[in-house]
């Protein structure tokens, strides 16, 4: 009977021992969920829009002898591909940490042209009329591709719809983000924008 008692008393002081363990499992704090690669998700809502551009150039003949010869007359016609990247401003956005019921606030700025550039392979032979002793410098052809950027780039910010499309994508990439990254975790998040 002796040997019994001994262990039971045994076993119960080493269940006793454990319990303390058991108490700092179920204790755990709460892991708080990493926003950290923002930017690169930001990165990949961008919107790549292909424009046909036109790059054109003219100048009418002048003075007397120019108005019968010709002379100084030009006009030049290029085409190409401009491309216009759309997106947010990572820089301001901003994502707050999640509450108890997993809620995570989300500001995000309206998007904007964040780049305007020309494809070079598509850029065409220029097409070139000029008058007698003329010619179409290469300065004049730059100039040229650059009003047409320029008149391009302010094509692509009255395009309202574009841009509404473009933070529409990158709502539905950040909230995608946001979830999968509670999920790493184990937690549900709802995303609310501000």
């Amino acid at each position: 009977m002796r040997v019994k008692s001994k262990l039971i008393v045994a076993g119960l002081c080493f269940c006793l021992s454990l319990s303390p363990l058991v108490g700092c499992a179920a204790s755990e704090p709460k892991k708080n969920a990493d926003f950290s690669g923002i930017s690169s998700v930001c990165e990949l809502a961008t919107l790549k829009c292909y424009y046909h551009n036109v790059a054109e150039s003219r100048e009418e003949a002048s003075g007397i002898f120019g108005g019968l010869l010709g002379t100084g007359y030009k006009k030049l016609w290029m085409e190409y591909s401009g491309i216009v990247e759309v997106g947010i401003d990572v820089a301001q956005v901003q994502i707050s940490q999640p509450t108890e019921e997993g809620v995570v606030r989300v500001h995000i700025p309206d998007a904007q042209i964040l780049s305007i550039s020309l494809d070079k392979d598509s850029l065409s032979d220029p097409l070139v009329d000029a008058g007698l002793f003329t010619e179409v410098s290469m300065e004049e052809k730059t100039n040229a591709v650059a009003s047409a950027q320029e008149n391009m780039e302010e094509t692509a910010r009255q395009n309202t719809s574009m841009l509404a499309q473009a933070k529409e994508r990158a709502k539905r990439t950040i909230e995608g983000y946001i979830v999968n990254a509670g999920r790493a975790i184990g937690e549900t998040y709802i995303v609310e924008w501000e």
